[in-house]
């Protein structure tokens, strides 16, 4: 019969895996922390301009999502439920630009 195990070539590529990440917590002798993972300060403020933008473009697409809601469903009894709906999402992500926002301005 056949071993239940796996072939060489499978333990090779986990043991290469192991060598290339970080210890664990477990891992590291007593009272060693691990190292924190420090992103490039181009990297942090590419991400952050990224999630100022969605931030913005989010806002700006729930605010004529609810003028549209409010003026092209003119037959529906509804249309004030939905466009207060997507108002209240704009607000939201209007809030949520703002304060990205400003704390960019901070730094």
């Amino acid at each position: 019969m056949a071993s239940s195990r796996g072939s060489s070539k499978g333990t090779r590529t986990r043991a290469s895996a192991k060598a290339g990440r970080r210890p664990e917590r477990a891992e590291l002798p007593q009272g060693r922390e691990p190292e924190p993972r420090v992103r490039p300060l181009a990297a942090r403020s590419a991400s952050e301009l990224r999630s100022l933008l969605w931030s913005l473009f989010l806002a700006l697409a729930f605010w004529c999502l609810a003028i549209i809601f409010y003026v092209s469903l003119q037959r529906d009894p509804n249309r004030v439920l939905y466009a207060a709906m997507a108002a209240l999402l704009a607000l939201l992500w209007t809030v949520n630009f703002s304060f990205r926002l400003s704390r960019r301005r901070q730094r």
